[in-house]
């Protein structure tokens, strides 16, 4: 193993034991453990700066009954939260030597697979809320490759950790969906009793289905599928029990679904799988959408007024905000709202009016000022509102006034189902619903069915960021095209984790907070109260404000580092 200078013998980090912040850490401070082993195989990084996220409340707050350590004995084995982190390489074992060197600087995709199996850095890894981590094979090797993503020198070490974030943001305006039933997939042909339409299959022809199901159809609606099984050769099977099935790619509803009913269909879709729904224009209803499986598990509901199946899979695949067009931003100041209303300001194909509305005045003041610093945001048409302000007779007729077309997008930042459903009908045609805060599955919210059968809404939601979004958004990052810096709102040291943790539960910053584990007698400061400590910081802030690279250089050589240069 190559050292790139002298490791400590012992190291603080942040150890989750248990569920809430009572077990986390020792005592409010951190553990002190000894250095961690390491062999020929692995890197030795060095952790420059971690962000604090809603993911890592979550974990805390959950402990093993999250769902992606469940059943982990966190007495007998800890984990170690944190994964926007910011890494420099200090030790390189023998067998990586020709891949990587000393003093390279990375951030991690926190989504690891390995071997077919989920093992996320942060949740299964160790993860960055401390002074030093040992990368494995896990994440040089992974299934989708080395999930660290090499980083400029000059690029800062808060502006390189609040990449992971930003990520998951850029990724949500990425999904894509099937525009066809999935091929050699298990699909199932179902209906109303009464009100169904006539299924046009054309298109499906040539397709290869596993499997094929059908229950309840009209005797119409049964010939043409037998049609269509006779001219692919399928083999069709007829079900009496819905309870029966599972792992279903593909469903495709004739008619008007009872509640009951649909939430059984949901129940069987599988992930990324879609729901196609078709009824008479003049056909109304309430149906109940799983928001959860549509956030965690990227199942899409369809539709069509005319039976057109094929049809409805190309419907309104767009999953980006539309250019000039209207968005409404709910639950937008938050710390992650606030990240897509400034990367909706900045991209190049902005929309050409933003609704954000939140419930608390002091954030969306915050956001204001944020979104002040952008060049050109004076061209911007932007309306700040505090929903609590207006009744909701007062607030429909607001937007009846300023939004009569209403949203070509609506982003949901808030995980409240009610929130979310009083927004959905709001929808322009061919609009999108991006449903971002996640809810637990299992969580419905009821959708009027003509937003699918008629309007040809996409309502999306997503999970994490893939490798590809986190190089996208990392190069914005480095090309000066988005600014994570201006989400940064307060620092702090490693003997202060779990009080950022507590600050992000209570909505103490309007922004993000970010550890740099090598400080020491930091506290947890905002960034107006650092410049206090600091002579000279805040006039390298930008306008005065907010955190810049050249303001970070100043911080790193103040005396709250003085103990890492010893």
């Amino acid at each position: 193993m190559k050292i790139c200078g002298k490791l400590p013998d012992k190291i603080l980090t942040w150890k989750l034991k248990g569920k809430g912040l009572e077990n986390f850490g020792n005592s409010g401070k951190p553990d002190t453990i000894p250095f961690p082993e390491y062999s020929e195989d692995d890197l030795i990084a060095k952790v420059d700066a971690v962000g604090i996220c809603f993911s890592d409340v979550k974990l805390i707050k959950a402990g093993d009954e999250h769902p992606r350590i469940r059943n982990r004995d966190l007495k007998k084995n800890p984990e170690t939260p944190g994964h926007e982190v910011s890494l420099t390489i200090a030790g390189v074992g023998d067998k990586r030597k020709n891949s990587f060197k000393c003093g390279e600087r990375y951030i991690v995709q926190a989504d690891v697979f390995y071997k077919g199996k989920s093992v996320a850095f942060g949740y299964v890894l160790p993860g960055a809320f401390s002074e030093y981590v040992i990368l494995g094979k896990e994440i040089i090797d992974g299934d989708d490759g080395c999930y660290l993503i090499p980083v400029q020198a000059n690029t800062g070490y808060a502006e390189a950790a609040l990449v992971e974030p930003w990520s998951c943001v850029v990724a949500a305006y990425q999904t894509k969906r099937r525009t066809c039933p999935g091929e050699k997939g298990i699909i199932l042909f179902t209906g109303s009793k009464e009100n169904q339409v006539e299924l046009d299959l054309a298109g499906l022809e040539n397709h290869h289905f596993k499997t094929v199901y059908h229950k309840g159809l009209t005797e119409s609606n049964r010939n043409r599928l037998k049609n269509l099984a006779g001219k692919g050769g399928y083999i069709l099977k007829e079900v009496q029990d819905m309870d029966s099935l599972s792992g279903m790619d593909d469903i495709v509803y004739s008619g008007i679904p009872g509640t009951e009913e649909f939430k059984r269909l949901i129940r069987v879709i599988q992930p990324g799988g879609i729901i196609s729904i078709h009824a008479e224009k003049q056909d109304t209803g309430l149906i109940p959408v799983d928001i959860g499986k549509a956030h965690y598990r990227n199942i899409r509901i369809v539709g069509s007024g005319s039976g057109k199946v094929v049809q409805s899979y190309r419907a309104n695949t767009r999953t980006d905000l539309k250019p000039e067009g209207t968005a409404w931003f709910i639950g937008g100041a938050g710390p992650m709202g606030q990240m897509h209303v400034i990367r909706a300001a900045m991209t190049d194909n902005r929309p050409g009016k933003f609704l954000v509305t939140d419930l608390s005045s002091r954030r969306l003041k915050s956001l204001k000022n944020r979104i002040d610093q952008i060049p050109g945001s004076d061209k911007l048409k932007i309306i700040y509102l505090n929903t609590t302000e207006l009744s909701k007779q007062e607030f429909n007729a607001f937007l009846d006034k300023e939004f009569p077309e209403m949203f070509d997008d609506i982003i949901s930042l808030v995980p409240v189902s009610s929130v979310i459903e009083q927004a959905v009908p709001f929808s322009a045609k061919e609009g999108v619903v991006n449903i971002f805060a996640g809810v637990n599955i299992g969580t419905f919210a009821s959708f009027p069915m003509e937003v699918f059968t008629e309007k040809h809404v996409n309502v999306i939601g997503s999970s994490g960021s893939p490798l590809s979004a986190m190089k996208d958004t990392l190069n914005l990052v480095e090309t000066g095209r988005l600014s994570t810096n201006i989400s940064l709102s307060a620092v702090t040291d490693m003997y202060s984790v779990s009080i950022g943790v507590k600050a992000l539960m209570d909505s103490t910053y309007t922004g993000k907070v970010v550890v740099y584990p090598h400080a020491r007698g930091l506290g947890i400061l905002s960034t107006e109260e650092l410049a206090k400590r600091i002579p000279d910081l805040e006039d390298l802030f930008l306008n005065g404000k907010y955190w810049t690279n050249e303001a970070e250089k100043i911080f790193l050589s103040s005396r709250f580092f003085e103990d890492s240069k010893k």
